[in-house]
């Protein structure tokens, strides 16, 4: 669901300079870790995925495929969108490993890619480039790089799509829309890649729903690879703070562990309604995102009255968006089909 309020708040649309082209930024570190922190951290994320074994400390986005790295596929789309004839990006910047990625992929066929040393965790590069690499005022338009099936046609659909949310929609306080989280709705994915993720839960109130999907009241999602923002003094805080690695967790909040961490701020935050929606599968979008910013005003301090994010459906396509690699099962499912002779498309 998009909110489909216009805003007519004359000084925030001000600053979404309509004059300053979006920038992409491919996100595409991943985290250095020591044996033990791996050990301890594996039986969570082990728990999140369902018993899956996923990539840790490892590179991912550089594993090849069909003859050019992962992230590659999502570079080509990325620096390939157009309209009207132009290409929709004059800047794309990624963060990684920058000596192993330009060893691995010749960086000088693309004019307009910046390739940055990771250093920190997703919201660490995600604090570096707000600050260093965009104006404000600016979108920014965010891909993950393990999404090799997306295209440029894909990109563009969801490059159209944000002009008309970004600092024109609000959310039900009726602030302006200054950050967008896609998903994906399972009765989307037609031709996913990755049966594997379909496990449903067997017993219980929540039989036949989906073990690693999100339960909202009318549909059960996963998240969608990419989303946008702008660059806004609203956000200063949420980025500075790298409130983000906090939002991008709440992906796994329907797993014991992860919910047992945010139950505490939760029960501080007197969200009674959101324990029980987490616990009967039956999110409301509504009742997420104003508990969402009861937490993150609660945790951070941050004043939180001018911030809006919202939740974009993606409709075309949409499993190209979900089939990302997060382990060993999903790369080998697109080895497979690539073998095959499959397009990525």
């Amino acid at each position: 669901m998009v909110f489909n309020i216009i805003n007519n708040d004359s000084s925030f649309n001000s600053l979404l300079k309509r004059d300053l082209p979006p920038v992409a930024l491919i996100l595409a570190g991943y985290n250095k870790i020591d044996a033990e922190t791996k050990r301890k951290s594996s039986k969570e994320l082990r728990e999140a995925y369902d018993g899956d074994i996923i990539y840790m400390g490892e590179n991912k986005f550089l594993r090849p495929l069909a003859g050019k790295p992962v992230i590659q596929y999502v570079i080509d789309a990325v620096y390939n969108a157009k309209k009207g004839g132009r290409r929709l990006y004059d800047k794309i910047y990624v963060y990684n490993d920058k000596k192993i990625f330009e060893e691995v992929i010749n960086i000088s066929q693309y004019d307009n890619l910046f390739v940055n040393q990771m250093k920190d965790s997703v919201g660490g590069h995600w604090k570096d480039f707000y600050n260093y690499y965009v104006d404000y005022g600016q979108r920014i338009d965010v891909f993950f790089g393990d999404t090799p099936r997306i295209t440029p046609e894909d990109v563009e659909y969801l490059h159209n799509e944000y002009e008309k949310i970004i600092g024109i929609q609000t959310d039900y306080r009726g602030v302006p829309v200054s950050v967008v989280f896609n998903i994906v709705d399972f009765k989307d994915m037609s031709d996913t890649w990755l049966p594997h993720r379909l496990k449903y839960i067997k017993v219980g109130k929540n039989k036949g729903k989906l073990k690693s999907f999100v339960g909202f009241e009318n549909y059960q999602a996963r998240v969608g690879n990419s989303g946008a923002m702008i660059k806004d003094p609203c956000l200063d805080d949420i980025m500075n703070y790298e409130v983000v690695n906090f939002a991008y967790n709440l992906r796994k909040a329907l797993t014991p562990n992860i919910f047992a961490k945010i139950m505490y701020s939760l029960w501080k935050t007197r969200r009674f309604d959101m324990i029980k929606q987490i616990r009967n599968r039956n999110l409301n979008e509504t009742v997420l995102f104003s508990t969402a910013y009861d937490v993150i005003s609660n945790i951070y301090k941050i004043d939180l009255s001018r911030t809006a994010g919202t939740l974009f459906h993606i409709k075309k396509n949409a499993s190209r968006w979900e089939n990302d690699i997060d382990g060993p099962k999903d790369y080998e499912a697109f080895q497979k089909m690539f073998t095959r002779g499959t397009s990525h498309n």
